[in-house]
């Protein structure tokens, strides 16, 4: 790896060797230096894709940025993509405040420019940002992991300029001239972060003009408490879920921090988002002492004859339609979506492709654009793959035995306006496996709700 001297901070230790490098690119200040770090670091600009997500927040601001973030990979010669969404309507959509939705969408969005297995994400999140998101957590009341920051390194994705302060950033590109553009939005404080940034953190630099650097030591040493609770706390569920519920008995046995931590754990794992303290208490007291509790999301937890689980509220009634990207996704009705990408087996003849290996795998090149998970609508059809008959999804259902009070919550998978896999069902016809087939993509939809009353 290259040396930084003006960007001492920067660390790209933990970026595979292998695979494609997502380069989250926003066209900003910071996305533009890691890019260029990464440039030197990498040695190969074949594998880098910038990836660039067009919110529809900011009209044609928005639109400047995406064609800015296209010249940039032009000139420099690396791959691009973009994706299109409306987050306000997604956020609306699935009752979330518009920045967890943004967040969501991008990484999910990263996540689908992966090889399987290979290559890393790369965001430009920098030490102002970790103390920013520390004292917003703060102000609002947070657990230990609320204390912990933005982790550098999570699964595959990698923030290389964590270490790295706002200032520096900035001198970086005066220095070597380069280009960027400004979000106007983050110059106004319509956000609560924009109000730590704008108003909080220059009276905090007057007390230390190192605040980011400070700030981001105690989040490194608070991480590691946190991560030898986390383990512990695995160890424990690891002793105490049967069949997706959890038995209590080593819950009371557990020190309250490890039993908190436990539940969080559980819960999140089921598919339960927006925890807070308050959330988890209740869940602790049901635990301990039987009954039942409200949990964010529609969701309810219940412990009866020891054995705690969580379940979803009316998920019968609950309609959506969100995007999916390659990788694992909790569904607004409790359900998780894996789409997993990987090479298609040699097939020896045509006769072995419509076995039942396949019945729930279409082909990859058949993407034309973003999935999206929805439920079913009304005058929905569908061509099971091998019988080449289109049928209503109604009739199909019944066909397969589906009872009528799931149907309404059965998985659909869309892409370019048409049905490509039904729950229940299978994969259509148009996007089956063929002897062409390299690279297929295997959908699995599992529901840890009924399994936890299993």
């Amino acid at each position: 790896m290259s040396d930084f001297p003006e960007l001492s901070g920067a660390d790209f230790s933990g970026i595979s060797q292998r695979g494609t490098l997502v380069v989250g690119f926003s066209g900003g200040a910071d996305s533009t230096v890691l890019l260029h770090c990464l440039l030197e670091a990498a040695g190969s600009r074949d594998r880098i894709v910038l990836a660039h997500v067009n919110h529809g927040l900011r009209g044609a601001e928005a639109d400047r940025d995406e064609a800015f973030c296209r010249e940039q990979a032009g000139k420099l010669g690396v791959r691009f993509a973009c994706l299109h969404t409306d987050v306000k309507a997604l956020a609306r959509q699935e009752g979330v405040s518009v920045e967890v939705c943004g967040r969501e969408v991008r990484y999910r969005f990263f996540e689908s420019l992966l090889e399987e297995g290979e290559g890393t994400i790369l965001t430009a999140h920098h030490g102002d940002d970790n103390a920013e998101t520390m004292l917003m957590n703060l102000v609002r009341g947070t657990s230990l992991l609320g204390l912990c920051g933005i982790p550098r390194q999570r699964g595959r994705i990698l923030r290389p300029l964590l270490r790295v302060s706002r200032e520096e950033i900035e001198q970086y590109c005066a220095a070597r001239g380069l280009a960027y553009v400004t979000d106007s939005s983050n110059l106004t404080d319509e956000y609560g972060r924009n109000r730590i940034r704008n108003r909080v953190m220059p009276l905090l630099r007057e007390e230390n003009p190192r605040l980011s650097e400070a700030m981001g030591r105690t989040a490194e040493s608070l991480r590691l408490v946190q991560e030898y609770l986390d383990g512990e706390a695995e160890k424990l569920l690891s002793g105490a879920v049967r069949d997706g519920k959890l038995e209590t008995g080593l819950l009371r046995q557990a020190h309250t921090a490890l039993r908190m931590e436990a539940l969080k754990l559980y819960l999140e794992d089921r598919g339960c988002r927006g925890l807070e303290k308050r959330h988890l208490e209740s869940a602790q007291s049901v635990a301990l002492r039987g009954g039942r509790c409200s949990l964010p999301g529609g969701f309810t937890a219940e412990c009866a004859q020891n054995l705690f689980f969580a379940s979803a509220r009316d998920q019968g009634q609950t309609g959506f339609s969100i995007p999916v990207f390659v990788g694992k996704t909790v569904l607004p009705n409790g359900k998780i979506l894996i789409l997993e990408k990987k090479p298609c087996p040699d097939l020896e003849n045509g006769r072995k492709i419509n076995n039942l290996l396949f019945k729930n795998s279409f082909d990859y090149a058949t993407m034309t654009g973003v999935f999206l998970a929805r439920t079913r609508r009304e005058g929905d059809r569908f061509t099971p793959v091998g019988r080449r008959v289109t049928k209503g999804l109604k009739q199909l259902f019944q066909e397969q035995r589906v009872p009528a009070s799931q149907r309404e919550n059965m998985v659909l998978l869309e892409c370019g306006g048409q049905i490509v896999f039904c729950e229940g069902v299978g994969v259509a016809e148009p996007f089956r496996i063929t002897p062409r087939t390299e690279t297929l993509v295997a959908v699995t939809v599992s529901n840890p709700l009924q399994e936890g009353k299993a």
